[in-house]
């Protein structure tokens, strides 16, 4: 899902350089920059959301313990 979105806007980015741009080594390097906060961007969701899930893990151990300690 995220990663649909992030293509989304980079693949916009792209066609308003391809459209835009005139000058063949600007577009060329602009297209790798673009390339460059895709990767960036799919990255720092992956990150984030293996945070998430491990944290999700750890609280739900954590809650079961607790219930099981407290013999509920």
């Amino acid at each position: 899902m995220f990663n649909t979105i992030i293509d989304t806007i980079q693949n916009g980015k792209k066609q308003f350089v391809s459209t835009f741009v005139t000058d063949t080594k600007l577009k060329t390097d602009l297209e790798k920059l673009v390339d460059a906060q895709t990767k960036f961007a799919k990255g720092q969701v992956e990150t984030t959301l293996s945070i998430a899930e491990a944290f999700a893990t750890y609280s739900k151990d954590a809650y079961a313990k607790a219930i099981a300690k407290a013999g509920v």
